[in-house]
């Protein structure tokens, strides 16, 4: 065993830090992702279809993508919301700022 581990040690210590920082990594991303969505609350008049055309185009997907993302990530039976649900969309914290100012009319100085 002694001469395994003086032969073998450096590979040994390579691989073995190398799967911690593996797992770190897809933990810490794993995390990331899911923290970075915004949870909106639904109001009369919402639907699926309308918070596909304000968000989707920005989010390089499709109407139909970004509602099939919304259904199956949100646990929906069903495309039809209820005013007052909580839905995450698949927009990140910094994206959601963005959006706030372009649908207020107000332009910001970076953006043009």
């Amino acid at each position: 065993m002694p001469t395994l581990w003086r032969k073998y040690s450096f590979v040994i210590l390579f691989i073995a830090i190398t799967f911690v920082f593996g797992v770190y990594l897809v933990v810490s991303l794993s995390e990331d992702a899911e923290s970075t969505y915004i949870q909106v609350e639904i109001k009369d008049g919402d639907s699926l279809w309308s918070l596909s055309r304000q968000y989707a185009d920005d989010l390089s997907m499709t109407e139909i993508q970004f509602i099939e993302w919304v259904t199956e990530n949100n646990n929906l039976s069903s495309y039809k919301i209820l005013s007052g649900e909580q839905l995450m969309l698949p927009i990140s914290i910094t994206d959601s700022n963005e959006f706030r100012y372009i649908n207020d009319g107000i332009e910001l100085a970076s953006d043009n």
